[in-house]
């Protein structure tokens, strides 16, 4: 396929600069819509071999069009940006995405933060999303593995109480259906652990500043949180905007998750069993400073308070 054949898609600096004046919702998406549509012509992103150098796929595109990438793909190509992200690059295509990537888990995180503010979310869709927040949670490298199996404990617990919960019968599709053994008092304890469980969790979370999360899962919940509580912005956004509809989680059949009085159960590969050093180690560097992290924090800060 000839070069000339292949879409061009809007620059990333014209992209960042269209977000300055959106709402973080709005920002988020539109980022989110760019990231997609870069996965789906470009991906799957890596690293170079034995560095932190943040790359496209070698491969040339083998689509005029951006595709819609598939889980796998997003997940590969968000982990290595995840990985690569607190080292400095060399100038070129693949900086220009990493930087596009890291702005979109900053607004991801941001939007998260701004829903959980909020106060008062349904409870069912609050548990499956912190749960799919611990399906991505890489714990940090320790000879005592005690905080970890605490981790997992209350992970565990918090997966069978959402699971307590009523659901809707798949044939009727109308009406919640209990089972005979599951009392007021079962459901109201489920509630109580869901409530508790979460909030533990999400405090796990927010020991790290969301660096412990994978990118994938973070801006997962963050998109299907959106759709399910009815904060999708009315505008069109962005490049692509035919595009927008299938971006925006609609609470109706998205890959990865199911909707059960919608409510939000998702489904995620569990990444929380694997060595996490990949992330935390870099955060030395971080501190030290470099060009590109600097660069990227006043870009953020132009964006989000700009």
């Amino acid at each position: 396929m000839n070069e000339n054949d292949i879409a061009v898609l809007q620059l990333n600096k014209d992209v960042i600069a269209d977000a300055i004046t959106m709402t973080n919702i709005e920002r988020f998406l539109h980022f989110l819509q760019h990231a997609k549509s870069l996965v789906g012509l470009y991906g799957p992103y890596s690293k170079q071999p034995n560095t932190t150098v943040f790359a496209r796929d070698v491969r040339p595109p083998q689509h005029p069009k951006p595709q819609d990438p598939s889980l796998n793909t997003l997940a590969l190509s968000f982990a290595a940006a995840q990985d690569c992200t607190y080292s400095a690059q060399p100038a070129g295509s693949g900086k220009e995405d990493l930087d596009l990537f890291t702005l979109l888990w900053d607004c991801a995180v941001v939007v998260l933060e701004e829903i959980l503010a909020r106060g008062s979310l349904p409870q069912e869709s609050f548990g499956w999303g912190i749960f799919g927040l611990s399906a991505g949670y890489m714990h940090p490298p320790a000879r005592d593995l005690t905080a970890q199996n605490v981790f997992l404990s209350n992970k565990r617990r918090l997966h069978d109480a959402l699971n307590v919960l009523p659901s809707l019968n798949r044939e009727t599709s109308s009406e919640y259906v209990v089972g005979e053994k599951k009392t007021t008092a079962l459901l109201t304890r489920a509630r109580r652990d869901i409530h508790t469980l979460g909030h533990i969790l999400l405090h796990e979370y927010k020991l790290s500043s969301w660096r412990r999360v994978r990118w994938l899962h973070t801006i997962a919940v963050a998109e299907r949180w959106v759709g399910a509580f009815g904060l999708k912005p009315m505008r069109e956004l962005g490049v692509l905007t035919k595009r927008t509809k299938e971006v925006v989680c609609e609470a109706t059949k998205p890959p990865g998750k199911r909707v059960v009085n919608n409510n939000v159960r998702f489904e995620f590969p569990d990444v929380s069993a694997q060595d996490s050093q990949g992330v935390m180690d870099e955060r030395p560097e971080r501190e030290r400073g470099n060009e590109r992290t600097t660069s990227h924090t006043e870009r953020r800060c132009q964006i989000t308070y700009g």
